[in-house]
């Protein structure tokens, strides 16, 4: 490396230098020397092969996560009371929690009538003030719920995935406790996708189950607009590589043709150089390789705002530890990467880029396009981890997207019994953003965004380098303290915005809340026809009793 020559050196470094030139010249010098040769001989002695074998390999040489404590200030239970600031609960459904952001898209209509899978079927939300769950036994809430245009027929898109191995006190290391990855590697249950047909979500048909890889981990976060293809956040064997706890394997990218969601054909697969088992001299080359910590597996599918068969090549998509990807799906045969970006803190935990939502903006807002809000995902309960903001990227140019903004940390609400988030028990950190499709005209400014234990966030991304929170909604937590597995994830999960009725509605492990807000407008809560979704191909055709050419003034012929 070249010296800058404008840069001055101490003059404490110049008189060790100069010391230690008169030291190497100097009988004392050279006594001193040997002195301390003898005495670093003896201390390697006293203290065994351990310390001198640590230099070597360093001071973690543990084949488990490391341990870290609970937080001194953590509290001993769980807190039943709520806080809210600048919204308003308009209703709340307790043990039927809806979907939303994880997938991108959820929601089912029929005239004035709409829903959301949850409860075990789906939930009405026709009238915000009193949802009722309707229908069992069908997707559950981790599925794509879409009008396929095509087929005329709204399909559901299910995941399919082996049980995770999280930590739980009697597996404390999870996958690296042998018990348990053994269980979790004997699951005989299907890894994949399920297809439904839900154009009466009280009758959910199921289609096809298919089958992704028998030793892969199945899918999880996948993304499918109602077009030819879905994009599968997925794996086909066990030969990915996954340092967290939580899988036994990584996912890659699956592509899959749903032309016929009956029989769904794959397309091609892709995974970043270094991720297979096969790869370790590219995958040794990252610094996180061995970590036992890091997320080194996809996460949520690549989603884009403009389908392959309409002329999209590009589409933006998370894998963990590795980064956001902007995909080149120009040859969907041959996808490849654009370019991509890894999170700017190198630190252990967490899943980077769990959700990658594209804004789709508009003329009054022109300084938010080609912006992504990237959300990760919390691990670990209190804090045992580092922490790590959400991000804004832009992808102007997807062939280097930047990190151009951070979302600022929640901070604990003044009346609560805890000075920080990290002491109230579960994750603290973001989970999902709002879906990508929803109904009505999108606010390219208003993101809402779910934090575990720290609830609804709202932001104002007007100003994308300086986002600001602007709402927030903490639920009162359920649970038992004496039961880890009822509390460890917090409280918020999912969320969903109605752009053309001012609602939002978020999910979480005691039930759904719907609410308002003033940034996002006066809220509608009787039943209302959607008129438009938020990108003009979305769901399109969805209501048979609409004529089809009073979406966007478009015609029949060109509606297909």
């Amino acid at each position: 490396m070249k010296k800058n020559p404008n840069v001055s050196v101490p003059i404490a470094k110049i008189a060790d230098k100069t010391a230690s030139s008169r030291d190497r010249l100097s009988r004392r010098g050279l006594l001193k020397k040997t002195a301390g040769a003898l005495l670093g001989a003896a201390a390697v002695s006293i203290t065994g092969a351990l310390d001198a074998r640590a230099q070597v390999q360093g001071l973690y040489t543990w084949d488990a996560p490391p341990a870290i404590p609970l937080p001194m200030g953590a509290l001993t239970y769980l807190d039943r009371k709520q806080y809210i600031h600048n919204m308003e609960i308009i209703s709340h459904l307790p043990g039927a929690s809806v979907a939303g952001g994880e997938p991108l898209m959820a929601m089912w209509a029929r005239g004035k009538q709409r829903a959301l899978p949850g409860g075990g079927g789906f939930v009405d939300v026709s009238d915000a003030k009193n949802p009722v769950v309707i229908g069992k036994g069908g997707p559950r809430a981790g599925g794509a719920v879409v009008y396929n245009t095509k087929l005329k027929k709204w399909i559901a898109m299910a995941t399919a995935a082996q049980p995770l191995t999280g930590a739980v006190p009697s597996y404390p290391h999870g996958q690296y406790d042998k018990d348990l990855r053994n269980k979790i590697l004997a699951y005989d249950g299907l890894r994949g996708i399920r297809n439904f047909d839900v154009t009466d979500p009280t009758k959910p048909n199921l289609l096809q189950e298919y089958n992704t890889g028998v030793k892969g981990t199945g899918t999880h976060h996948n993304f499918y607009d109602g077009g030819q293809f879905a994009y599968l956040d997925g794996s086909w064997d066990d030969q990915i590589v996954m340092e967290n706890h939580q899988r036994t394997s990584g996912n890659g990218l699956i592509i899959i043709d749903m032309s016929d969601p009956g029989n769904v054909k794959e397309v091609a697969k892709w995974w970043v150089p270094g991720m297979l088992k096969s790869e370790n001299d590219i995958y040794r080359k990252y610094t996180f390789a061995g970590d036992h910590t890091s997320w080194t597996s996809a996460h949520g599918a690549p989603s884009s705002l403009k389908r392959v068969e309409d002329g999209g090549t590009v589409a933006y998509g998370g894998f963990g530890a590795f980064g956001m990807y902007a995909m080149d799906l120009s040859d969907i045969a041959h996808p490849k990467p654009y370019g991509h970006v890894q999170y700017e803190f190198n630190t252990f935990g967490t899943i980077p880029f769990h959700t990658c939502l594209p804004i789709i903006s508009d003329a009054a807002h022109p300084q938010l396009a080609n912006l992504l809000v990237c959300t990760n995902e919390a691990l670990e309960a209190d804090c045992r981890e580092n922490f790590h903001p959400p991000s804004i990227v832009d992808v102007k140019d997807p062939r280097n997207p930047k990190i151009i903004s951070l979302f600022p940390r929640p901070e604990a609400p003044p009346d609560a019994p805890y000075s920080d988030f990290c002491f109230a028990r579960g994750r603290f950190g973001t989970h999902n953003t709002q879906c990508l499709v929803q109904p009505g005209a999108p606010k390219p400014n208003f993101v809402a965004m779910t934090w575990f234990n720290a609830g609804i966030r709202i932001y104002d991304i007007s100003d994308p380098l300086h986002p600001k929170e602007v709402a927030w909604f903490v639920p009162p937590r359920d649970g038992d303290i004496d039961k880890y597995e009822t509390w460890w994830r917090g409280t918020t999960e999912t969320v969903f915005v109605e752009w053309d009725r001012n609602l939002i509605w978020v999910g979480t492990h005691e039930g759904t809340y719907c609410l308002s807000c003033p940034a996002l407008g006066k809220p509608v809560t009787e039943p209302t026809k959607i008129e438009r979704w938020s990108q003009p191909f979305y769901n399109l055709g969805w209501d048979d009793q609409t004529p089809r050419a009073f979406f966007f003034g478009r015609s029949l012929r060109q509606m297909g």
